[in-house]
């Protein structure tokens, strides 16, 4: 399976949110220029995070960015989802019952007279393997909030204004 470059993206700007002060939206251009990406393209991250219900945008002068939410309630399947969508991995296209006849297995077996004919459907749920594999990715994802990665202090997760780091002047 391979992800999207957004993803990692999508996590780093969940986490700069989840440590930004609840009440002060982080400018767009100020995330966008510390992940290196455009505005724009940052804008399209964002645009599914906000469809996934993680983020929203506040507009004006003081606006920005804000979570929707508290970060010990955005698992890591939520990111996933808005980013990656749920459609299964895998698309299970009837091909392996087709290729291997697997409706009729019994005229197979007369055919070349097989008495002892171990079952086909080993093959038949290699497609299972995968779909139960898919589950088992989803499921530990859905164990770990963005919360749970983020810095703390006394037992918390750390509250700052991004704003100050990252417009602070820097020695070249």
């Amino acid at each position: 399976m391979r992800t999207k470059p957004s993803l990692e993206q999508a996590l780093c700007i969940v986490a700069l949110l989840g440590i930004q002060d609840r009440k002060v939206p982080l400018h767009s251009h100020l995330v966008a220029e510390r992940l290196g990406v455009s505005t724009s393209y940052l804008k399209k991250i964002v645009q599914k995070l906000a469809a996934g219900g993680i983020v929203k945008t506040v507009s004006g002068r003081d606006g920005g960015i804000m979570l929707t939410k508290n970060p010990m309630k955005i698992t890591l399947l939520d990111v996933f989802n808005a980013i990656e969508g749920t459609t299964a991995f895998v698309h299970n296209t009837g091909l392996v019952s087709k290729v291997f006849d697997l409706d009729q297995k019994d005229t197979f077996m007369t055919t070349y007279q097989l008495k002892d004919f171990k079952d086909t459907r080993p093959v038949a749920n290699v497609m299972n393997v995968f779909a139960q594999a898919e589950k088992q990715f989803r499921q530990e994802l859905a164990t770990l909030v963005i919360g749970d990665v983020l810095p703390t202090a006394s037992g918390q997760p750390i509250q700052l204004d991004w704003t100050k780091w990252l417009t602070r002047p820097t020695a070249e």
